[in-house]
């Protein structure tokens, strides 16, 4: 094969991989944001809410579950953000089915996130 073929293939795939790359990255923000809108159903946080807040959730949906389910801080948790954990958890398994997602989903839970969503 020559040279110059081989590079446009490489070329060729290199592209498929990245475009696959970019649209997994969007469905997986797509689902990520029907997780959370569906969760902010049914939060409940708990009183004295801090000015500032921010959680990482980490979920794998399997037949409209969350079969795996982990919450992660950025930085050291406050007590309230303890408290709160274990709450956001809670109200993505309470607000199950998710029909439409299916795989691996991250997505923020902050203070501005859920305010405005809450309005919505």
């Amino acid at each position: 094969m020559h040279s110059l073929t081989r590079t446009f293939l490489y070329n060729v795939l290199l592209a498929v991989a990245l475009a696959m790359s970019v649209t997994s990255a969007r469905a997986s923000e797509d689902s990520g944001t029907i997780i959370f809108n569906q969760m902010l159903k049914c939060l409940k946080l708990p009183a004295g809410t801090p000015s500032a807040y921010d959680f990482m959730v980490v979920a794998v949906i399997k037949d409209g579950a969350a079969d795996f389910l982990s919450i992660n801080f950025r930085a050291p948790p406050s007590e309230w953000e303890k408290t709160a954990a274990p709450l956001v958890a809670d109200a993505i398994t309470q607000c199950e089915p998710y029909a439409s997602v299916s795989g691996r989903v991250e997505f923020p839970v902050t203070r501005e996130r859920v305010e405005a969503g809450s309005k919505n």
